[in-house]
């Protein structure tokens, strides 16, 4: 397929999905996301809004749907018995793989428990002992899984389904398919789904914390107040899995059965990712401030300050503010960790593409606006069984309130990182001055824009985020003096290849201290 034709062909299986589930799934609301000069992600917990406009609803369908076109991250569902975890999960996997080519496995405590390698092994004899085995056509036979009560199986036999390698008896199998016509393969998609382990629901337990780092963890929304006697409609009633493929056949033109062509539309080498500069630096900076305590964050910023012979102006006070944001992080198991990161990344980009199914265009346009409702997504699926939901996103809408203001203030365009913009500002003004001024010009820059920054702001978060933004150009200013020569080189350089050349240098010398790769790298790494 060229890309033009997987973009339709994209097009037509999701819409032939929509179609098909209409009168089955009912679109039960998630989240809705606003975009305009107040960013802000509201969680619904089923009840939805009357559309707005910059507002995009997103429901458990359109998070089940999208989640296909992505390998490196898998869904889990929290909630009560009786939702529809399973119904949802099930009605989907039969309508695109039929009956034999999914597999639903619910795991069970104790010694009679069911194995989460059932469905990828088999049982033989030899020399008259039972002996199981991986079977490897087993392993390439489905195309999704659902595990239901996760938290009830083998940990070690769960993270090995989860992580697509099984291991037994010296054997190794993957799970995944072949993608045709490639060398590639398509991972199998997995849903799970668990009980909250709340005092209502003493007979189950918490999965522990390696278990739900592996998962993009979401409060399963309990629609039935909203929907009412709709939901009596939502049933299946027909052949899912023939009426979906004939009606994709009808629309593209495809023929073939789902290992011939959902692998090749799923493939995601072939979904098209463009993001704007800003996103990795508001995750940066807002990570502070969202899942740690901002007291300590801004004194390990001002640390880096005064290493760089700068003193700070900004302080975090424990007044009744600061009290309410630690009072709000105490319903955290835990704040973020590496596995977080690309859940961030992915989320973000899976958020994209939804907008993009509602908007037509599908394809993914990941705004700083996605980034901030996955983060929020996020920190909201490591709070404490029986905490408020939704209470952490307010604390990243404070963050993404103050990003926004930062760009207005420094009249930087907002598809740019505030340190990227200053830095390029920087080599410009150090492009443009009079020979021997060069390297003073564009110091004196990145030195005036810490000194407008390093100023105590208005709420806890504007002096977080500042911190942040403060101390990595301090490490900007440092890494510069450091290479003095090799930075008015490259300033007498013309147009981009003076950008070039600082992209080089970063290279070349980032391995000095491990403060530039995380301070610098998302400024400089990507030249």
């Amino acid at each position: 397929m060229t890309t033009k034709n997987q973009k339709t062909q994209r097009k037509h299986f999701v819409q032939a999905l929509y179609k098909t589930l209409e009168g089955v799934v009912s679109p039960t609301p998630y989240l809705e996301i606003s975009d305009g000069e107040q960013v802000e992600v509201n969680f619904l917990n089923g009840q939805g809004n009357l559309p707005r406009e910059n507002v995009t609803e997103i429901n458990v369908l359109d998070i089940d749907i999208a989640s296909l076109f992505f390998d490196d991250f898998h869904i889990l569902y929290e909630g009560v018995t009786g939702v529809g975890k399973t119904y949802t999960s099930d009605a989907l996997f039969n309508t695109i793989f039929g009956e034999n080519g999914h597999y639903t496995l619910r795991l069970s405590g104790g010694i009679l428990g069911g194995s989460a390698l059932e469905p990828f092994t088999t049982a033989t004899l030899e020399n008259g002992t039972p002996k199981t085995k991986i079977d490897h056509d087993k392993c390439s036979r489905y195309g999704a899984l659902f595990i239901d009560e996760i938290n009830r199986g083998d940990n070690n036999e769960v993270f090995q389904i989860v992580d697509g390698v099984v291991y037994l008896n010296g054997d190794t199998g993957y799970l995944r398919i072949p993608i045709p016509n490639t060398d590639r393969h398509k991972n199998l998609a997995i849903i799970a789904a668990m009980n909250p382990a709340d005092a209502e629901h003493s007979a189950v337990s918490e999965l522990d914390i390696a278990g739900e780092n592996r998962f993009l963890k979401f409060n399963f929304p309990n629609g039935v107040a909203e929907a009412g006697s709709g939901q009596l409609e939502k049933r299946v009633q027909k052949d899912l899995y023939n009426t979906f493929w004939q009606e994709f056949s009808r629309t593209s033109g495809q023929t073939g059965d789902w290992r011939e062509t959902y692998p090749v539309i799923t493939d995601p080498t072939n979904l098209e990712t463009g993001s704007t500069g800003n996103i990795r630096e508001f995750i940066d900076i807002a990570l502070g401030y969202v899942g740690y305590d901002p007291k300590e964050t801004v004194a390990r910023n001002n640390a880096l300050l005064r290493q760089g012979d700068l003193s700070s102006n900004l302080v975090v006070t424990e007044d009744n503010n600061y009290q309410k944001v630690i009072e709000t992080q105490g319903s955290l198991k835990h704040s973020f960790v590496r596995r977080d990161l690309g859940k961030i990344e992915n989320l973000s980009r899976l958020f994209g593409f939804i907008t993009g199914i509602k908007n037509g265009s599908y394809e993914i346009d990941t705004t700083l606006t996605n980034a901030a409702a996955a983060i929020g997504t996020v920190l909201e699926s490591k709070r404490v069984t029986g905490a408020v939901y939704g209470n952490l996103m307010a604390l990243v809408n404070d963050a993404r309130s103050s990003y926004s203001k930062f760009h207005t203030d420094f009249q930087i365009p907002k598809s740019f990182g505030i340190r990227q913009g200053i830095w390029q500002a920087a080599v410009y003004a150090g492009q443009d001055a009079e020979k021997g001024k060069q390297f003073e010009a564009y110091r004196n820059t990145i030195q005036g824009a810490i000194s407008k920054i390093n100023v105590q702001g208005g709420g806890i978060a504007d002096i977080t985020l500042r911190s942040r933004l403060a101390a990595d150009l301090a490490v900007l200013d440092c890494f510069s003096r450091s290479y003095e020569k090799d930075i008015e080189t490259a300033l007498k350089k013309k147009g981009q290849n003076a950008f070039k050349s600082f992209g080089a240098l970063y290279q070349a010398k980032k391995s000095r201290s491990s403060v530039y790769e995380h301070r610098l790298d998302s400024i400089l790494g990507g030249i």
